[in-house]
């Protein structure tokens, strides 16, 4: 099997924004499955996934990403360049925001990691609500 490369992940956004200008990680996992690319690779879960990703932000930049916020369980997304206008556009929708890679690390575009909102708890919501008469 094959490891994903950053050409490999470019081909992936490239072919999955042909139905959203932003492409979600669970979509390019799947397209990793469904075409034979090893995206865990050795060590962490999906290291060879964000190895590809880092080394494509520091060569040819084809690539915007976009998050959901600061924690590991954040959604995570791509687009391609082209696409920028549109993809974030759907990431404002969705209160994702840009990340840019400063040739160390990840950073938020503006600085500041967005709150993601909690969802509703229903059953707490449903205990707390007055008893009808």
């Amino acid at each position: 099997m094959r490891v994903i490369t950053p050409d490999l992940l470019v081909a992936a956004v490239t072919e999955l924004s042909r139905g959203t200008k932003l492409v979600r990680l669970k979509d390019v996992l799947a397209w990793c499955e469904w075409n034979g690319v090893d995206a865990h690779g050795d060590g962490l879960k999906n290291q060879a996934l964000f190895d590809a990703e880092r080394a494509e932000a520091q060569t040819q930049r084809r690539l915007l990403k976009f998050k959901s916020g600061e924690c590991k369980q954040s959604r995570l997304g791509w687009a391609l360049v082209a696409h920028g206008a549109k993809a974030r556009e759907l990431a404002t929708e969705l209160r994702w925001c840009e990340q840019l890679w400063n040739g160390v690390d990840w950073v938020w575009l503006g600085g500041i990691a967005p709150v993601p909102e909690r969802r509703p708890n229903r059953v707490r919501d449903v205990e707390q609500a007055p008893a009808s008469p």
